[in-house]
């Protein structure tokens, strides 16, 4: 993704979904409230800029009420009932599959956006436009692997819930182990780097809403939830590794191709 500075104030000001100002404001969790009543993290300290940390209820940036209305009906609330569905082994359709994958960028738009107060998430869209959109050309490149985790550590008061990609400029690779489930989306062409404790499933070239089948039945891949944090860290550090290597020699082309 491309980068272009603009000022701190702005921040508080426009929506961090479509960017536009003067709109009436509303706060949206950095990690969904859903997510954390269903992993009781309502005491749990997140990483937030500078490296301060605060709680996830605390951890809210700014949105319009008509983004917040869009995300909350669009993403959120299937959403939901797609972790549910995977964690009960319902399986999950290749429309599900793309609203996961869309539901992961927002939130990996959101981390970058705390991160990166002072620059513009992209060039070639707003948050809004890339997660609530249908997934373009490169739908078919994406893989969604996905591991349920067999059993919970009940020595911790909550359950897992957190990022684990580390990517600087790729802006498709992110993975994290939320609840009993450990996710990864990657591009196919990194196939070889995603461990065998994952289930994966390669997205159709085109999208159909309407298809409600249920394709895609994730595997217990992990025992608990201390093995699945631990792995998915490991494979996840090689995987960012992996995708901002391949998103710097495509931007150099394209430089090149410029000049």
């Amino acid at each position: 993704m491309a980068y272009i500075d603009k000022r701190m104030s702005e921040l508080k000001s426009n929506c961090i979904a479509c960017g536009r100002s003067g709109k009436k404001m509303n706060k949206e969790h950095l990690f969904p409230k859903w997510l954390i009543h269903k992993t009781k993290t309502y005491k749990t300290k997140i990483r937030w800029h500078e490296g301060k940390k605060i709680p996830g209820l605390v951890a809210t940036l700014p949105i319009c009420e008509e983004c917040n209305t869009l995300f909350g009906a669009e993403l959120e609330s299937p959403v939901a009932q797609i972790f549910d569905c995977l964690e009960n082994e319902k399986g999950i359709s290749d429309f599900e599959a793309e609203l996961l994958i869309r539901w992961l960028w927002k939130m990996e738009g959101m981390f970058w956006i705390v991160n990166h107060p002072n620059g513009v998430y992209s060039e070639k869209y707003s948050l809004k436009e890339r997660v609530l959109n249908p997934i373009d050309e490169v739908r078919s490149k994406l893989v969604l692997a996905i591991s349920i985790i067999q059993t919970i550590d009940f020595g911790f008061e909550d359950l897992p819930m957190g990022i684990d990609s580390v990517t600087e400029i790729d802006g498709i690779f992110v993975s994290g182990v939320f609840s009993q489930i450990a996710i990864m989306v990657t591009l196919d062409c990194f196939n070889d780097l995603i461990p065998n404790n994952f289930s994966t499933y390669n997205l159709e070239e085109n999208m159909d809403e309407k298809n409600t089948s249920k394709i895609f039945f994730p595997k217990k891949g992990f025992i608990d939830c201390t093995e699945a944090v631990g792995i998915t860290k490991i494979f996840s550090a090689k995987l960012s590794l992996a995708h901002d290597k391949q998103a710097m020699e495509h931007f150099d082309n394209l430089e090149n191709n410029l000049e």
